[in-house]
């Protein structure tokens, strides 16, 4: 079987980027022949929304090759209700506490949205897997890690449904596959050999979400990211030492291509102190760039003056003008240290 993960798509009808992120992953999941595409809640932003936009999703999800199963989010756990009809190839799985439905070799337990406790659950899901088949859990959940913070979960409160490695571990599944983490694409494998994975928003719902956009794949013998080519922000940062302008330049043109502006909102940034001049330096930089669209230089780097004229670094350069050779090798450890200690003042 071949499984296609994501969610919070957030639709909304201000965002047409993300209905475009939508189409680009189902057309995604034709390419791929999979077999199901499941979305771990916040297909829309609202409920609101999701009335709204209905008949443009209702299009979208009918006449597919494979069904789509989405449990609600905390965004939308009231958009779907037994009368709403969001394409014949859409089901929303929507029952308390869990639904489980069973496919040749696997089976899913989906969880939609609830406040609350994940540990009451757990002794329930336990018994819920099937022990003849690949066992998925689909939830909408917090990972209660220290290196996660709210802006990881687009501000979201970290306090919901919160799950720890060890309120999952030994329930019996092999995937957990969840949705409320917008950052991007996180894998984990746990202690006791499931993999839980939060494939992140797939597309850039706010500026805090840097870098390409995926969707989980699941297969029998794995899982992994699928790039998606679809609106993403992303910032390029460097700190230029005095010495290393032409390298940063050289790394910029490397980079640049990498990301491309049609669908990328690129921010290039560069701190740090120069030897040339910095009207000429923002002027190679601007060249560099070109007429590149969604791009934006944020220049915040200095002229050398004021570490030439520090009389401190002046009294070390005398010092070190009896010797040329070894005068140039180690003004180059000097200038690139008063540099990133000025930076570092800022």
């Amino acid at each position: 079987m071949k499984i296609l993960h994501s969610a919070d798509v957030h639709l909304h009808s201000d965002h047409p980027r993300r209905q475009e992120a939508l189409a680009k992953m189902l057309e995604l999941g034709r390419d791929e022949r999979i077999d199901l595409l499941l979305i771990a809640g916040d297909l829309f932003d609202d409920e609101r929304q999701a009335e709204e936009l209905r008949g443009e999703v209702r299009s979208l999800f009918s006449g597919l090759p494979y069904p789509v199963y989405a449990i609600p989010g905390n965004h939308d756990q009231g958009a779907f209700t037994a009368e709403s009809f969001f394409g014949a190839s859409f089901r929303a799985l929507t029952a308390l506490p869990f639904t489980a439905v069973d496919f040749p070799g696997w089976r899913l337990v989906a969880v939609p949205y609830r406040e609350g406790n994940f540990a009451a659950l757990a002794e329930e899901l336990g018994r819920a897997t099937a022990p003849d088949k690949v066992n998925i859990l689909m939830l909408h959940c917090s990972w209660s890690l220290p290196y996660y913070n709210q802006e990881d979960y687009g501000d979201e409160d970290l306090r919901y449904l919160p799950v720890t490695e060890d309120t999952l571990t030994g329930l019996g599944y092999d995937y957990i596959l969840a949705g409320h983490f917008h950052a991007g694409y996180r894998q984990r494998r746990l202690k006791c050999g499931a993999v839980f994975v939060y494939p992140g928003s797939p597309v850039a719902i706010t500026a805090r979400e840097q870098g390409r956009r995926a969707v989980n794949l699941v297969e029998d013998k794995g899982c992994r990211p699928l790039s998606l080519d679809t609106w993403y922000r992303q910032t390029l940062e460097y700190t230029l030492r005095v010495t290393n302008s032409e390298a940063v330049l050289q790394q910029l043109a490397r980079e640049l291509p990498l990301h491309p502006q049609e669908f990328c909102e690129l921010t290039v940034r560069l701190l740090g102190y120069c030897r040339e001049g910095e009207t000429e330096l923002a002027s190679r930089l601007e060249k560099l760039v070109g007429d590149r669209a969604n791009t934006r230089l944020d220049c915040q780097f200095r002229g050398a003056g004021p570490i030439l004229a520090d009389p401190l670094y002046q009294r070390i350069h005398l010092l070190l003008s009896r010797d040329e050779e070894k005068s140039r090798q180690l003004e180059a450890l000097l200038l690139e240290a008063f540099s990133q200690a000025l930076a570092e003042e800022k």
